[in-house]
């Protein structure tokens, strides 16, 4: 397609440019100031919802990463009070199991909690 008008509005967020929204034409074409703010307005839309949708995922990390966090810190606890550990050893434990197995801490720490469940359900 052969480019001959071309109008470019910014996506912005809070002052921030995060991307733009290009309009072609295949004629010459002057664009007409209700058609730049209507392309701006969508642009504005656009940009609002891109931002609101790596919000989100930015979110979902952070309550899985919380969620570990939790998870490890009761692995640990398990292994403290089943073992004898220190904290730092229960860590290092759950750290060199996930490296040696090649699964997440995550994993690692489930199957350490999960196996205390099974261990409590044969008493």
């Amino acid at each position: 397609m052969l480019t001959v008008s071309l109008l470019c509005v910014p996506l912005s967020v809070k002052g921030k440019v995060i991307g733009v929204l290009t309009s072609y034409t295949s004629s010459a074409h002057k664009f007409a100031q209700s058609e730049i703010d209507i392309l701006t307005t969508v642009a504005n839309q656009a940009a609002i919802v891109i931002e609101n949708a790596n919000l989100m995922v930015k979110t979902r990390i952070i309550q899985e990463e919380l969620e570990t966090r939790k998870l490890v810190e009761k692995a640990k606890g398990v292994l403290m009070k089943n073992r004898g550990f220190t904290e730092e050893e229960a860590y290092r434990r759950i750290q060199q199991q996930s490296m040696n197995r090649r699964k997440s801490m995550r994993e690692i720490a489930e199957a350490i909690i999960l196996t205390k469940e099974i261990e409590g359900e044969g008493t």
